[in-house]
């Protein structure tokens, strides 16, 4: 499962990039999921104006199919919901701090090229904690059939603790 997060990570940050549109990150409690409701409110079974309202302010990544990892950021009022897809809302938590791949590139002063570098780097790892969280919502008829949450915890995965000498 580790694999599949790491992956996922690398999928999103290789497509989204540091992008020169700034976007909101999302705060923690965003992906917070109790049951089959996130805490914008949004449940299976919802269609797209409920998920429009909640997540307007996110970048949100887009694919075609199920079986991708969204990896095509889509307004969210562009979004073909009608389609069988996958939407991701997710973005990176520095040392607690809610940052996008953009603002992470940006005041680590790294290119795209290098930012996957400086997160799986121990002496990084050592002075921060980084956390990727996701939400994945998946689409059938136009409407949420299922919604997962997880996240990646990189001091975790290369058993790098933060705060370590």
């Amino acid at each position: 499962m580790t694999k599949l997060l790491y992956l996922l990570l690398f999928s999103f940050l290789f497509v989204a990039g540091c992008e020169k549109n700034p976007v909101t990150p999302a705060p923690e409690e965003l992906f917070v999921l109790s049951g089959e409701t996130t805490a914008a409110g949004v449940s299976v079974g919802d269609g797209p104006e409920v998920f429009k309202e909640a997540y307007q302010d996110y970048e949100v990544l887009v694919s075609e199919s199920d079986s991708e990892i969204p990896n095509e950021a889509v307004p969210v009022s562009r979004i073909p919901y009608k389609k069988e897809i996958a939407t991701m809302i997710a973005n990176f938590f520095i040392n607690g701090k809610p940052m996008t791949a953009e603002q992470l590139c940006k005041k680590q002063e790294v290119s795209m090229d290098g930012l996957s570098a400086l997160l799986s780097s121990p002496t990084f790892l050592k002075e921060h904690e980084v956390i990727y969280r996701y939400l994945l919502f998946y689409w059938e008829d136009g409407k949420i059939s299922h919604i997962e949450s997880d996240e990646l915890n990189y001091n975790e995965t290369f058993e790098v603790p933060a705060g370590t000498p």
